[in-house]
């Protein structure tokens, strides 16, 4: 068994290495010079002597040299935007090149003195950052949110080529706060005379489906509390969910006679003369009562999502319903039971018992509102 797990498992690692190879030389030929090095380099480090991620390597190490250094020389020539940046993009592809191929014994041996360049891309990182950092401070300047997202990304590219440039730490905050969308959430409280009833499970899920929504970076939402406290004064939007109208516990109560009858049943047995006893087949019948008790639940949940300012413009009104139909059946029958149904012996063994508790029903009719205000909240702030 020992030496059959080994053959498998060396069966796969030569189907993969064989995959791999071809992976690599499929680049080659479509002329992706890099992903050929790249991936030959991996294979040789698993398997040093293979001959196609040999030659694939010794063929597509020269070609990448040559399309990345002329990538690099059109680039200059035609004085393109953020033309440092890209320079260091490609120094640093060549870069990764050397890097890996050293890490590689298989592959030193076909590319024995791969180039490096990081004398050259250190030259060229301080133009680099410069840009970025021009191009940030341009876009913050704008004065909108969107463009201090954009000069967020800038001042952090300008911060990876050189650490600390300038101000960069002190304008990376900036723009990260100016690209803030600040959203008050007011999860108003339900209201009801009849029952001492709790949103707090559905408004649970809402702060859910609000939390995951502040993966994206740029999105923070505060209770009216928080706002206060952080002296939020100006929001730049005011979220709204309240529950306009529900009713819990619409009771109805049906009633259903059937009569039942049910023919070849053995109803007895007689004793022949021949002292042999022989069942007796007729019909037999039985009078049903089943009853339904149906406790109707529901209500409407209004989201407004409202653009804080002068005009306080609606980006967002909707109502959403949810239904819950909390239901019981039991019953009664005068006759044979053998009359009824599967069906109707199983209701008719059910006792009648009180609906679930206001709470419960409440809970039910909340959650298919849930599911929609979920989908529409993430939706909408897809986009932000």
């Amino acid at each position: 068994m020992k030496s059959l797990k080994n053959i498998l498992g060396m069966l796969i690692f030569l189907i993969a290495v064989t995959v791999a190879c071809t992976t690599a030389k499929s680049q080659y030929e479509k002329g992706n010079y890099y992903d050929s090095v790249m991936r030959s380099v991996e294979k040789l480090r698993k398997s040093p002597n293979n001959k196609t991620a040999r030659e694939t390597l010794a063929n597509a190490y020269p070609q990448a040299i040559n399309t990345l250094m002329d990538k690099l020389e059109n680039e200059d020539q035609a004085n393109i935007d953020f033309k440092f940046s890209k320079a260091v993009y490609t120094y640093q592809r060549l870069n990764k090149m050397y890097e890996s191929i050293q890490r590689s014994p298989g592959a030193k041996q076909v590319i024995s003195n791969p180039k490096k360049y990081y004398k050259t891309l250190d030259k060229i990182k301080p133009d680099a950052a410069e840009e970025q950092y021009d191009a940030g401070m341009y876009q913050l300047s704008m004065g909108n949110r969107e463009n201090a997202k954009k000069a967020y990304y800038y001042f952090l590219e300008a911060d990876k080529f050189i650490p600390g440039y300038k101000n960069v730490g002190e304008k990376i905050d900036e723009a990260y706060h100016r690209s803030i969308l600040h959203v008050v959430a007011n999860l108003k409280p339900v209201q009801s005379r009849t029952y001492e009833i709790s949103a707090d499970v559905f408004y649970r899920q809402v702060e859910n489906t609000l939390k995951q929504i502040e993966n994206n970076e740029f999105i923070r939402f505060y209770t009216p509390e928080q706002a206060a406290k952080n002296n939020l004064q100006n929001p730049d939007q005011i979220l709204e969910v309240n529950f306009e109208d529900f009713i819990v516990g619409e009771t109805h109560t049906k009633e259903r006679i059937e009569k039942m009858e049910r023919d070849s049943v053995v109803v007895g047995e007689i004793t022949l003369d021949s002292g042999r006893k022989k069942e007796v087949i007729g019909s037999v019948n039985a009078e049903v009562a089943l009853f339904r008790m149906e406790v109707i639940s529901r209500g409407l949940v209004n989201l407004s999502i409202t653009k804080n300012g002068m005009d306080d413009k609606d980006l967002v009104y909707q109502d959403f319903p949810g239904e819950f139909v909390w239901f019981h059946e039991w019953g009664q029958y005068n006759g044979d039971q053998r009359a009824l149904t599967n069906e109707q012996v199983a209701i008719c063994n059910n006792k009648m018992i009180n609906p679930a508790p206001p709470q419960q029903l409440f809970v039910e009719f909340t959650k298919p509102i849930h599911q929609q205000l979920h989908s529409r909240l993430l939706a909408f702030y897809r986009n932000y």
